[in-house]
């Protein structure tokens, strides 16, 4: 490819064209919670337009242009080139992205999930990338996990699957660890707690 650049520059090769400028583009986060809204913060650090859907239609100046109801879900999926999926899993969610949510999405978006595996149906998914209704998918998570070796997600060149790794750090332990302690210690002094669980809600 550089040979070609040089030999011919007047020629816009395939990596050039598939070149894009965050700047330009629209990002779609399905679930503004913490993670959702530092995945909007880094996004908008590159000077992406940033849209979430959430079913508490929060503010989150600092990392987002607007914060829809999940009833606009569709909308969001017709404006996004990349839609991150950072939500729980509830029965509201489960299977969410199945093909008829996929179709919602541009042929050249990018599904990126990194909230829940049984948010996207796998099989569902497959056939949408297979059939070029997507651009590509990013996958931290799957519905079934591990993926099975021989699952024909490992084989398309538009899809990069990791280990539901993508909150891994060497810090991760330490920062539970100090949370769990504050907890313990807001518990016995009689003060909210952090991060709590609403299980009607399932998070």
């Amino acid at each position: 490819m550089v040979a070609d650049f040089v030999s011919a520059p007047g020629r816009v090769s395939p990596v050039d064209r598939a070149h894009q400028h965050l700047s330009d583009l629209t990002l779609g986060v399905v679930g503004v919670g913490h993670i959702g809204a530092e995945v909007c913060r880094r996004s908008r650090a590159f000077h992406m337009t940033v849209i979430g859907v959430d079913p508490v239609t929060r503010s989150v100046p600092d990392a987002v242009d607007e914060v829809w109801p999940t009833d606009r879900l569709p909308d969001l999926l017709a404006a996004a080139d990349y839609v991150v999926i950072a939500a729980p899993h509830t029965p509201e969610t489960e299977r969410l992205f199945d093909r008829e949510r996929l179709r919602q999405l541009r042929s050249t978006g990018v599904l990126i999930n990194i909230g829940r595996g049984a948010i996207v149906d796998l099989h569902d998914l497959t056939e949408a990338l297979a059939a070029g209704e997507l651009r590509g998918a990013a996958l931290d998570v799957c519905e079934q996990e591990p993926l099975p070796p021989d699952h024909l997600l490992w084989r398309m060149p538009n899809v990069l699957i990791t280990p539901h790794v993508a909150a891994a750090s060497p810090h991760v332990a330490e920062r539970h660890l100090a949370t769990l302690l504050e907890n313990l210690r807001r518990f016995v002094q009689g003060e909210p707690l952090l991060t709590p669980v609403d299980k009607r809600k399932w998070y």
